[in-house]
């Protein structure tokens, strides 16, 4: 095995840079799959496990304390949506881009953004470690894996649907929660 050479580290910060915000755009523009990848570099960016260590952790020991925006989840909720949907007449849906003005975000360390309480499913917190983690890791970024937990098998397949009547075509969407990592 070759050792990484940390002058490149830069590059590579560069280099994922770019594909999360190609992603970005293109999954704002309505290319879900495009999740897969945003999940995918979140993960290179910030997951430590046994055998790697993560891209910023790379560049900065420290990284878990930069700031990043979040929006505190109430501890009243059982079930959040928490992405803006839009179903145009004609079918076309997207998730709508949230702009991090409103007042209910606040500047936080990154490490608590990766493990506090993001996403509830009755009593079930999850955070958007395990989301991110989940996406990344069993939807399809490396692989697929056939047994998932319960709860992003709930928020990937939710057992609700969003519509609206058309003119008498009723249109309906399922959203995919479980890629909704970006708020």
């Amino acid at each position: 095995m070759a050792t990484r050479h940390a002058d490149n580290d830069k590059n590579l910060l560069s280099a994922q840079y770019t594909r999360l915000k190609d992603a970005l755009d293109g999954f704002y523009s309505g290319k879900e799959v495009q999740v897969l990848n945003v999940a995918i570099t979140l993960r290179v960016l910030v997951h430590e496990a046994s055998s790697s260590e993560s891209l910023l952790s790379r560049l900065n020991r420290d990284y878990w304390d930069l700031t990043i925006q979040h929006k505190p989840l109430s501890p009243r909720f059982v079930f959040v949506v928490p992405v803006s949907l839009q179903v145009r007449g004609d079918g076309t849906r997207r998730v709508m881009r949230s702009g991090f003005d409103s007042p209910s975000y606040q500047l936080v360390p990154l490490r608590q953004w990766w493990n506090d309480d993001y996403q509830p499913l009755g009593n079930i917190r999850l955070s958007k470690r395990t989301i991110i983690l989940n996406v990344a890791e069993k939807d399809g970024g490396a692989h697929v894996d056939s047994k998932v937990p319960n709860s992003h098998a709930t928020l990937s397949e939710p057992p609700f649907m969003f519509g609206m009547d058309n003119g008498g075509q009723k249109l309906l969407m399922q959203p995919n929660l479980g890629n909704n990592i970006l708020d």
